[in-house]
């Protein structure tokens, strides 16, 4: 469709822009989950992950430079269980452009954003990334850019269901708030990979160190050590809803009963089903 890119303000034909890169969409259906499903509608079934217009050819070239480091030497190697990744400034600008997708979701998605009392701050920041983004200005406000690796989860203290296939497996794009208006983040997930940044707190991210992304170049060592109340109270709340309040539909639940009977074990031989079984056996004792 003709439209204006979002990214270079260019008038022309724009593409249907993954928001969540479409190497991650083929990792997760190979490795058990044939259908995507966004955490807020767990009825509707996608085999492509989440597109929206919004991006000239030019731009999806750019991001898809930095989508395609990302996946050689972060996403496949730790998946490969590779713990020490030392990265270079591709890694930041995929963080951010990940993350700026993420709130032109959000734009497009919620109709009542505009009411609610961070949509100045999604605006300015929005701005300072698309600067990054087009020309290479660093954003002197909105700088920050957290990367959390995940794992298999071992146990956990909580009264949680699907722990484990949320942090391992679950794609989740969203904006965290507070009722208090003191905390802003912008937050998106996928399999293992945990990015995010903050954009308004109260304080706390000094525990942060082990996550931050630094825009020119760093090292992860995996495991990382950190402690964060924001981070922590948003998941609790996050996978408590998903466990609670947004199960997929009985005949939805059916069809997915229906795809793992065609090969069941292959399915809990798979990373899905082991999650699965993680969660309904393991963790439950």
């Amino acid at each position: 469709m003709e439209g204006t890119c979002a990214l270079y303000k260019t008038v022309g034909k724009l593409r249907e822009s993954h928001i969540i890169p479409k190497f991650v969409i083929k990792h997760s259906i190979k490795t058990g989950s044939k259908f995507q499903r966004r955490v807020i509608a767990p009825n509707v079934r996608m085999q492509d992950g989440i597109k929206i217009p919004l991006l000239s050819p030019k731009a999806e070239q750019e991001f898809g430079k930095r989508e395609k480091w990302f996946a050689e030497n972060i996403f496949h190697p730790y998946l490969k269980s590779q713990y020490h990744l030392p990265y270079n400034e591709n890694l930041y600008y995929f963080a951010i452009s990940l993350l700026w997708r993420t709130i032109h979701l959000e734009m497009k998605m919620d109709e009542e954003l505009s009411e609610k009392w961070f949509y100045q701050l999604l605006l300015d920041c929005e701005i300072e990334w698309k600067g990054f983004l087009s020309s290479s200005i660093f954003p002197r406000k909105f700088s920050n850019c957290y990367l959390w690796f995940t794992d298999r989860v071992e146990f956990h203290t909580t009264e949680l269901e699907g722990v484990d296939y949320y942090l391992t497996r679950m794609n989740d794009l969203t904006i965290i708030s507070n009722p208090e208006k003191t905390y802003l983040a912008i937050y998106a997930k996928f399999n293992r990979f945990m990015f995010f940044s903050v954009l308004k707190s109260p304080g706390g991210e000094d525990g942060l160190a082990d996550l931050a992304i630094n825009p020119i170049q760093g090292t992860y060592n995996i495991p990382q050590q950190f402690e964060y109340w924001a981070l922590s109270e948003f998941l609790t709340n996050r996978i408590h809803g998903i466990s609670k309040h947004k199960r997929a539909s009985e005949d939805q639940q059916d069809k997915i009963y229906e795809e793992i009977a065609k090969d069941p074990e292959a399915f809990w031989n798979s990373d899905a089903g082991r999650s699965m079984y993680n969660d309904h056996f393991n963790l439950k004792k």
